[in-house]
């Protein structure tokens, strides 16, 4: 007997494993890399414009000592026409690029669109401690389908700088 269409699907679907939380991640930010369509020769400069250009906002990069022996190495504050990001002083250049791909990339997803988003950058931040705004603005936990998302998203983008110029090559280009 010849299996029903619905059943062969319900079946085969029963047998395929489940999509993890990293494989829809990686799914999701690879579709969102490839949509930005950067040009060749990138830099974090033309990066900057490319989202300046999404977004319809001017970005602006700060370092802070604030965030200087905290677990926060990345806080994105979007505004009505700026969208701030703030990192720690680091000596390594890698390092703070990383940190400011990783906003950049929530930037990228929408990730201040989702629901509950924004609250309490609409209340102000005057009178808040430290710990409220660390959980609900600071991401350090890479679990959620969000922070692997956008951690995927900014090592794509960190990839494709390193194929820009003045960027050195691949470590394997280099050492072989």
């Amino acid at each position: 007997m010849k299996p029903l269409k619905g059943h062969f699907a319900v079946t085969r679907a029963l047998r395929s494993p489940p999509v993890t939380t990293s494989e829809q991640a990686f799914r999701d930010a690879s579709s969102a890399f490839a949509a930005l369509k950067l040009p060749g020769g990138l830099t974090l400069s033309l990066l900057l414009s490319v989202i300046e250009d999404i977004r319809g906002k001017r970005i602006r990069i700060r370092a802070t000592e604030k965030l200087i022996g905290t677990s926060i190495c990345g806080l994105w504050l979007p505004g009505a026409k700026i969208e701030w990001v703030f990192h720690p002083p680091t000596l390594w250049d890698l390092q703070r690029q990383q940190f400011i791909l990783h906003e950049l990339a929530h930037m990228v997803l929408g990730h201040d669109t989702a629901p509950g988003a924004g609250t309490v950058l609409k209340s102000g931040f005057r009178g808040l401690s430290p710990e409220i705004v660390h959980r609900a603005l600071m991401r350090t936990e890479f679990r959620t389908l969000e922070e692997a998302t956008a951690e995927y998203l900014a090592d794509l983008m960190a990839e494709a700088l390193r194929a820009g110029p003045g960027e050195p090559g691949a470590f394997e280009e280099v050492f072989g």
